[in-house]
């Protein structure tokens, strides 16, 4: 693959085709506890719910429901153990949840899933970097992400810093080209796998509802 290009579907993978539901479902539970923490208020509400929903995974695993978007699914899910939640609660304890609020297009809840998609994309590059401290891709754009005013100078002061690793304006300016492209290539392979046989005009589309096109810019996809 060219340095300066994505395969939007490069990843065969499919959550649909996934072994162990409730296996599979972990990698995603951290926007979904958010969202249960904001519908019933608590961070133990929600880690009570999640308990309803992996247990059912483990059980019935997706079952018919085996199609589609993985967080169509999920936000399913969040809803249906937020319910079952709410009706173990005596109900002078209940908490004015607002469950209408719970769908698969809410800004609040794509949102969540976005930041997880992203927030897995940029562990994948750092471990990548960990494994391979002679190209610090995480490092460099990481730093340039949070100030893209840097001067390539001072990328490469706080590129040695953090990294521990010392670097060069060339080795700085080659590691930026190749992690603009990885970072991009991992957030479309996240995607990939929470669609059902996407084709790449769906993972376009999804990229740009969840507001992720800005990771793309500049690249051949």
């Amino acid at each position: 693959m060219h340095p300066s290009s994505v395969n939007l579907v490069r990843s065969s993978h499919s959550w649909t085709e996934a072994d162990s539901a409730a296996g599979f479902v972990l990698r995603y539970l951290t926007p979904m506890r958010r969202q249960l923490a904001s519908v019933l208020g608590s961070n133990y509400e929600a880690d009570e719910s999640l308990k309803i929903l992996l247990a059912h995974l483990v059980s019935a695993g997706f079952g018919e429901h085996k199609r589609g978007k993985l967080r169509d699914f999920l936000i399913r899910g969040v809803r249906s153990c937020a319910k079952a939640r709410l009706a173990e609660m005596p109900e002078k304890d209940r908490p004015p949840a607002k469950l209408e609020g719970v769908t698969p297009l809410s800004q609040e809840w794509l949102n969540y899933w976005r930041d997880c998609l992203m927030e897995r994309a940029w562990r994948a590059l750092e471990r990548y970097e960990h494994a391979h401290p002679d190209s610090p891709v995480y490092s460099v754009l990481f730093a340039i992400k949070a100030n893209p005013k840097l001067t390539t100078t001072q990328l490469v002061q706080q590129v040695t810093k953090e990294s521990g690793v010392e670097v060069d304006d060339e080795v700085v300016n080659r590691s930026l080209v190749i992690a603009k492209s990885m970072f991009a290539q991992l957030i479309a392979d996240e995607v990939v796998e929470t669609l059902e046989g996407p084709t790449k005009d769906d993972v376009k589309q999804e990229i740009k509802l969840l507001g992720m096109t800005g990771s793309f810019e500049g690249l051949m996809i």
